[in-house]
C-alpha cells in the first residue's frame, strides 16, 4: 500500500500484526489473554493491517483478508476483521477513514466486496460506511450478537 491517507491530524498507515494486538485486546476481548489475538486469518497470503494514528500513538485497527463468504456476492471478496477504535476516540472520524483507505486499496487489488461480522453496536457505523446486512444475526460464544454485513467496492 503506497503512503498513508490523512484527514483531521489523523493518518492512516499499514501496520504489523502485533500491533493490532492492544486494540484487539482491549476493545474486542477485554479480560482475555495475548493467545485469543492469535487468529489463522493473520498468516494467509496477502493479508493486511491498517493502523489510524492521531500523533499520540495508534487509535483505530482493521485487518483485511482475501477470503470468499458464500452469502456475499463477488467473484474477489475480502473480509474485514478485528476492527476496534479506542474508547475514546470513537466517533471522531478514525474509523471511516480506515474503512475508506482500505476501500481504495482493495480496488486496486481488483476487489468487487468487503464483508464483515458486525457487532451488533457496530452495525450502525457500518451502515454509514455502505454495508449492508445480509441473513439473521447470530450469536458468537463470549463475544455476543453479530450480523453479517457486505458492501460493493468498485463500479
Amino acid at each position: 500500500m503506497n503512503g498513508g491517507h490523512q484527514a483531521d491530524g489523523l493518518i492512516v498507515r499499514e501496520i504489523t500484526t502485533k500491533e493490532t494486538y492492544p486494540l484487539r485486546l482491549m476493545v474486542l476481548r477485554p479480560g482475555g489473554t495475548i493467545a485469543d489475538l492469535y487468529w489463522p486469518e493473520d498468516l494467509r497470503q496477502g493479508h493486511f493491517h491498517l493502523g489510524v494514528e492521531d500523533g499520540g500513538g495508534i487509535i483505530c485497527v482493521g485487518s483485511f483478508y482475501p477470503e470468499q463468504h458464500p452469502d456475499v456476492p463477488g467473484r474477489n471478496s475480502w473480509r474485514l476483521r478485528g476492527m476496534a477504535t479506542h474508547p475514546e476516540h470513537r466517533k471522531k472520524g478514525a474509523g471511516r477513514l480506515l474503512v475508506s483507505t482500505a476501500v481504495d486499496h482493495l480496488q486496486s487489488l481488483g476487489c468487487d466486496s468487503l464483508w464483515c461480522n458486525a457487532r451488533v453496536v457496530a452495525v450502525p457505523f457500518y451502515e454509514r460506511s455502505g454495508f449492508v446486512t445480509v441473513g439473521p444475526g447470530f450469536d458468537i460464544p463470549r463475544i455476543g450478537g453479530h450480523f453479517r454485513m457486505w458492501c460493493k467496492i468498485g463500479a
